[in-house]
């Protein structure tokens, strides 16, 4: 049938293209083919979080992560529980967003100057004026990759997430009797003496023979299945591979530097102005207001009339105080560091020019320029290999872009196959063998990536052998893949086993000849508490647990004290077996501390204990608010 509809196209379409019509005009179209969207995965109030969201954050995250670390791996940037915490990240933000927006928190512009000279990094840009230097403000931030408007709403959403979580933080409160009861629990300390059965000093005790190694494979032989594994043929979108292979010439790199010299300047363009102040604010009347308005009128009028008597106006009827003795002067400054207004005109001024009378929230200002310092600019010469880099960069990363939808279509249209894709791109096809489900080290990184071993392992890769759909697995990398054969999970045989067999078999034996032998002397302890030969001293505690798991260490720690001294068994993870004798509680501060060293110590384990106080009362408000909101996370918990 296929071969016909292939044979008569250009039939098949005439005799359907109207019955397509008649269906669009008498039965309509489904409006989701116009609003097709990614999936929710959790609603907050009437904030829906899609999939898309919870990928672009994720891919943030990553790459993030990398930056600062580059030995992560993506099988652990990548992995459910780390996506999971993620998007639950996303729903906190959302929750608090909501909060912050239905009560109307809102950050002033003098809050927020506040709490920015309070940073000192960002205080010891104020010059002996108290004016900030503003250029070096914004290359501050430019070090950490952030501009000064992204920052300052970060800041305010800090602020207000403050005013927000004051309300759980301020109602914690830390009674001196409930910190000393918590203090005990959490910081004492016990005295034991302990003795260890070690696995390993009874591996030489087991018997290995070829029948107990057959025993122990039948009785263990899902131990020794190898999952189902697939080989593959991939091929990766690199972006520096594009970067690679580009060439810029001469000419195209000079008319770059032309076009775009301004970014790279080392010092923006300053300017020197003078100016007269007749200050006015919101908590004047319109009258008062209309007053100061003409003042300012017929100072600027004087002023059009002698452009000389500048500085001897602003001396005279200047409210500016900071600037009124210098007759004005603000002496040089950057783009951004006066208000919007203020800085919008004297940035369109021509030295000796004087302005209109300008309204800003501070009141009426009248402008003089005096001078202009130009940015300084390096030389061509100075910038090339940066130029470069950057042309580079500029140009591969839009290929990048428009290859990553060549090869999701390609990929996706002609799925049986990886060679068009690699035949329209210049990509090449490279191979794997033996992939399972979870990512294995020593695979190739871009084959770590959860989402693209989830795909593989998809039917339509492993049954219908179609191309999995592209994979952006973060640092500007793209994969899609194939199957090319199914290897199902099987048993290996014993003689391929035969030396992981023997491993299993005697940690296994000499774990059980250590436990038998510390359960005797348990046993000997609780009969006799003094007969404790070949044992050691121990003092344990929550913050030194001494190796052992947080289980053993809360069993040690709530044993009554009135029914001390008592004698455990505990199984370590390693195989070994522990015998302790939890004899007393030791004091909590050693005897040779002097007095200041305990209330220096003892206020610091106040401290701990109250922020854990209201970390756990700020935790049971944000559910509180999750409850209030009506938040849903719709995608399941790994």
């Amino acid at each position: 049938m296929f071969d016909f509809i292939r044979k008569h196209l250009k039939v098949v379409m005439i005799v359907f293209f109207p019955l397509v019509i008649f269906a669009f005009v008498f039965v309509g179209m489904d409006p989701s083919m116009y609003t097709q969207r990614s999936p929710v995965v959790a609603k907050v109030g009437s904030t829906e979080i899609t999939q898309n969201d919870w990928d672009f954050q994720q891919r943030n995250y990553a790459d993030n992560a990398r930056q600062s670390n580059p030995q992560l791996t993506s099988a652990e940037l990548d992995s459910p529980q780390q996506r999971y915490v993620v998007l639950e990240g996303l729903v906190r933000d959302a929750v608090f967003a909501q909060v912050i927006n239905d009560r109307n928190y809102v950050i002033s512009n003098n809050q927020l100057a506040r709490d920015l000279v309070k940073q000192p990094e960002i205080a010891a840009l104020r010059g002996a004026d108290g004016r900030m230097d503003m250029q070096g403000y914004r290359d501050l931030l430019m070090q950490y990759g952030m501009s000064s408007e992204g920052y300052e709403a970060n800041v305010r959403r800090q602020l207000a997430m403050q005013q927000v979580l004051g309300i759980a933080q301020t109602t914690s409160i830390l009674t001196p009797v409930q910190a000393n009861l918590a203090v005990d629990a959490v910081f004492q300390n016990r005295n034991l003496q302990v003795k260890r059965f070690t696995a390993g000093d009874y591996a030489a005790q087991v018997a290995v023979t070829d029948e107990a190694l057959k025993s122990f494979y039948d009785a263990n032989q899902a131990l020794f299945q190898r999952p189902e594994q697939v080989d593959i043929e991939y091929v990766v979108l690199d972006l520096q591979h594009l970067m690679d292979r580009i060439e810029i010439n001469e000419e195209e790199l000079r008319s770059y530097y032309e076009n775009n010299k301004a970014s790279y300047a080392t010092s923006q363009e300053q300017r020197h102005a003078r100016h007269i102040l007749y200050a006015a604010d919101t908590s004047m009347s319109q009258t008062q207001r209309d007053a100061v308005r003409a003042k300012a009128d017929a100072a600027l009028k004087q002023l059009r009339e002698d452009p000389s008597r500048f500085e001897a106006i602003a001396k005279a009827e200047s409210d500016d105080t900071g600037s009124k003795d210098s007759g004005g002067d603000l002496g040089f400054f950057g783009r951004g560091a006066m208000v919007a207004d203020f800085d919008n005109a004297v940035f369109k001024m021509q030295p000796n020019d004087i302005s209109e009378v300008i309204p800003t929230e501070y009141g009426y200002h009248i402008i003089e320029l005096v001078d202009i310092k130009p940015a300084a600019i390096p030389a061509y010469e100075e910038l090339r290999d940066r130029l470069a880099q950057d042309v580079k960069n500029n140009l591969a990363r839009n290929q990048f872009l428009e290859q990553a939808e060549t090869l999701r279509n390609i990929a996706h249209d002609q799925s049986d196959s990886l060679q068009p894709v690699a035949d329209e791109l210049g990509l090449s096809i490279q191979t794997a063998k033996g992939l399972s489900r979870t990512p294995q080290p020593d695979s190739p990184e871009v084959l770590q990536s959860a989402p693209v071993l989830q795909a593989l392992f998809d039917s339509r890769a492993t049954q219908d052998r179609e191309n999995i759909d592209a994979v952006d697995i973060g640092n500007s990398q793209i994969i899609t893949a194939r199957v090319v054969q199914l290897n199902p999970a099987q048993v290996q045989p014993l003689d391929e086993v035969k030396d992981q067999v023997k491993t299993l078999l005697i940690e296994q034996e000499s774990a059980q000849l250590a436990r038998q032998a510390g359960e005797e002397a348990l046993k000997a302890w609780k009969a006799d508490a003094k007969n404790t030969e070949g044992s050691e001293a121990m003092l344990i505690s929550r913050q030194q647990p001494q190796g052992l798991s947080p289980a053993d260490v809360n069993a040690i720690l709530t044993l009554p004290s009135t029914e001390l001294p008592q004698v455990l068994g505990f199984t370590q993870t390693d195989g070994s077996y522990l015998v302790a004798n939890v004899q007393s509680i030791a004091p909590l501060f050693a005897e040779s501390m002097d007095e200041q060293q305990r209330t220096q110590l003892r206020d610091m384990y106040d401290m701990q204990v109250a922020q854990s106080l209201a970390a756990a009362e700020t935790e049971a408000y944000y559910e509180v608010l999750k409850q209030a909101l009506k938040v849903q996370i719709r995608a399941p918990r790994p």
